[in-house]
């Protein structure tokens, strides 16, 4: 899937304009709008890393070979953390992942 076709995706997703995401990354609305024709392919690395930050999303997403996910909350759900949770809630955590994993394959 394409950049431009990726960043689209995540945009509409949020339920923002083209000239809100533009406002929100500091470029103008024509900038946004050619990446998302695809009339530009080669976004400097630091708006790159401003809509990862933006979408809450890793700069590798945008590579074209790399699919949209299906859910983003998951990765969002961790992501917030930050590594800033006890190792007791951690271990409780992944307990019930666990526990979540084998009841779906019974």
């Amino acid at each position: 899937m394409s950049l431009a076709t990726k960043l689209k995706h995540l945009r509409e997703k949020r339920g923002q304009s083209q000239q809100k995401l533009a406002d929100a990354l500091g470029v103008s609305r024509v900038y946004i709008w050619k990446l998302e024709k695809g009339s530009k392919k080669n976004p400097s690395l630091d708006l790159l890393m401003r809509l990862a930050e933006h979408f809450k999303v890793s700069i590798a997403y945008f590579q074209d070979d790399m699919n949209v996910p299906e859910d983003n909350e998951a990765l969002q759900f961790f992501r917030d953390f930050q590594g800033k949770l006890s190792k007791k809630a951690w271990k409780a955590l992944r307990g019930m992942a666990e526990a979540m994993k084998s009841n779906d394959s019974e």
